[in-house]
């Protein structure tokens, strides 16, 4: 067995919809570097995907002063031999940041994952003029096999993924 060892990627991001594929591609080919368990680096991959562009559509950027200036952290890193930690922290409109508390409250009260994604699916056929899908969240909970937790300040979100891979 190799010796425990840590990684830590912490970058400070810009709100553009490209960003998301390209940190996507990034951290997914940074992790299988050094990783064998490729499945989970395609995991943590798709959930730095799906929190990213949370954070861009409901994240209050009405503040930006510079188009330059990042807007929000993203940071993905390891603890202990099996766990990965992914967490975007932004600023967030207040209407979403309700929104996110009920789409995670949902998560966390459903039998499981699994059950949480499909009683999310028929939420959104059932009512999809609503304009907020909440899918992304509840597929990273389902397809990343983690668990979501979100921590609020006064006017910053931070949504913090904790998921189980090998190391």
């Amino acid at each position: 067995m190799l010796n425990p060892f840590n990684f830590n990627i912490d970058l400070p991001v810009r709100s553009e919809w490209k960003n998301v594929d390209l940190l996507r591609s990034s951290v997914q080919n940074c992790l299988t570097t050094i990783l064998s368990d490729t499945d989970g680096c395609h995991a943590i991959a798709m959930i730095v995907a799906e929190l990213l562009e949370n954070a861009i559509k409901h994240g209050d950027w009405t503040g930006e002063e510079s188009p330059d200036v990042p807007a929000f952290r993203l940071r993905v890193w390891s603890e202990g031999n099996n766990h990965a930690l992914v967490s975007v922290e932004n600023p967030i409109k207040p209407d979403a940041a309700a929104e996110l508390g009920r789409i995670l409250d949902s998560i966390r009260t459903a039998g499981s994952a699994d059950e949480a994604y499909r009683a999310r699916l028929l939420e959104v056929a059932a009512n999809p003029q609503s304009g907020v899908s909440g899918l992304g969240l509840v597929r990273v909970a389902y397809e990343g096999n983690c668990t979501l937790r979100a921590e609020h300040s006064e006017d910053r979100t931070r949504v913090k993924v904790i998921a189980e891979m090998a190391l």
